[in-house]
C-alpha cells in the first residue's frame, strides 16, 4: 500500500518500518496503527456476529482512511491537516493499488 513489501511483524518492527517509511509522521504513528486495529477488529465483529463476508481487504483500508479522518477532526492544531493528508494518500494508493488489481485480475480472466 505504502510502496514497500517489506511489512513488520510486532510493535518494535511497527515502528521502525514507520521511521524509515514515513519520516516527519512520528504524531501520528500510533494513531494510524490504532485506526488499522480498529477497523479490523469491527470488521470482525461483522464478519463473526453479523455473517458479513469481507469483499474485497480494501475494505478495512478504506475503513482505517475514514477513522483516520474522523479522528483529524478532533485535532485542533497543524497536526489536524497533516493527519488528513495522510489519511487521503492512503486512501490514493489504495484506490490506485486496487485498480492495478483489477486490471491484472481482468487480464487473467480474459486470458
Amino acid at each position: 500500500m505504502l510502496g514497500t513489501d517489506l511489512c513488520p511483524n510486532n510493535l518494535c518492527q511497527f515502528y521502525s518500518w514507520c521511521y524509515a517509511f514515513l519520516p516527519h509522521g512520528e504524531r501520528h504513528f500510533t494513531m494510524g496503527l490504532a485506526a488499522a486495529c480498529w477497523a479490523i477488529w469491527n470488521r470482525r465483529n461483522q464478519a463473526t456476529f453479523e455473517f458479513k463476508k469481507l469483499s474485497s481487504p480494501f475494505e478495512i483500508v478504506f475503513t482505517t482512511c475514514t477513522h483516520l479522518s474522523y479522528w483529524a477532526g478532533l485535532l485542533k492544531d497543524e497536526g489536524r491537516a497533516e493527519l488528513e493528508h495522510g489519511a487521503a494518500l492512503l486512501k490514493k494508493n489504495a484506490k490506485e493499488l486496487m485498480s492495478l488489481c483489477t486490471t491484472a485480475y481482468m487480464r487473467s480472466t480474459l486470458g
